[in-house]
């Protein structure tokens, strides 16, 4: 029997490219590491979007087979809760971009440059993707007014660049 496990279909996808995993990660923008990770079938929680680019990068189509166990209503249920975990993101980073404009300048300075020292860990740390980085690089660059207004774009890779943010550590805490 064939094993069409999404692990096994990644890597042999891949492998018939004559792709390297770190040539996979430059060509879809996806980190290395989360490329080994879904080839070794030990990534359990990965975004949609990245599966989407690697699938792309190797020529795959991504489709979705329904979940006959799975009522309707539940789907349903998992999509709008996504839908407000993504929003309220959004929303968190729009009061950390209030809250960069009404601190003192020297306090909203050294909240940058902590932000700018995640994003130089994740690149040295081979944490993220150079895409990712390079988003973040570029979105903190400029003054404090420039970036506090970046947090609140909505663009292609928001709920993306979102979910892995340098400014978790003044984030405030999700509602309970």
């Amino acid at each position: 029997m064939r094993n069409n496990s999404l692990h096994v279909v990644l890597r042999d996808a891949r492998r018939r490219k004559g792709l390297s995993q770190a040539a996979l990660a430059l060509a879809s923008g996806a980190a290395r590491i989360t490329i080994a990770r879904l080839e070794a079938g030990g990534a359990g929680d990965f975004r949609v979007g990245t599966l989407a680019r690697l699938c792309e990068a190797l020529g795959l189509e991504l489709s979705a087979a329904p979940h006959h166990a799975r009522p309707a209503h539940e789907a349903l249920l998992a999509r709008e809760s996504e839908k407000v975990r993504r929003l309220d993101l959004r929303r968190r980073h729009a009061a950390l971009a209030a809250a960069l404009l009404a601190v003192a300048p020297a306090d909203a300075a050294a909240m940058v440059d902590r932000a700018r020292a995640n994003v130089e860990r994740w690149q040295r740390e081979s944490l993220c993707s150079e895409h990712y980085v390079s988003r973040w690089r570029a979105r903190l660059e400029g003054p404090v007014r420039t970036i506090a207004l970046r947090l609140l774009e909505h663009g292609e890779w928001t709920d993306a660049l979102l979910q892995n943010s340098p400014w978790s550590f003044a984030l405030e805490p999700a509602a309970a």
